[in-house]
């Protein structure tokens, strides 16, 4: 059973008027407890008024926290020690360069 879209309307015009802090503790309740296509819809209708905010929801800082934990694993290989180890040697030298130039 899905909302209609009279329900889906006036669910979205109600949800609209909630504030941000409402609306992340939606997202985290039907991030939870997703069990049914309408609420599938629910919580695609309170991810939908988040993103037109500017707000994160739920999934897109899981994704966010997803992309540091690669790239953390992608330093701790061989390759990325040593690409790390250089990057952190030419910031060394051109720091050390600025500081003797503004002496």
């Amino acid at each position: 059973m899905f909302l209609s879209s009279a329900d889906s309307v006036f669910f979205k015009s109600c949800a609209e008027c909630f504030s941000n802090s409402k609306l992340h503790a939606l997202d985290r309740y039907w991030s939870i407890n997703n069990s049914h296509p309408m609420h599938e819809q629910i919580h695609e209708i309170i991810e939908e008024i988040l993103n037109t905010r500017g707000e994160k929801t739920i999934k897109q800082s899981r994704l966010d926290l997803v992309r540091n934990f690669e790239r953390s694993l992608s330093i701790s290989t061989p390759m990325g020690r040593l690409s790390a180890n250089i990057i952190s040697f030419i910031s060394f030298f051109v720091t050390a360069k600025h500081n003797q130039t503004s002496l």
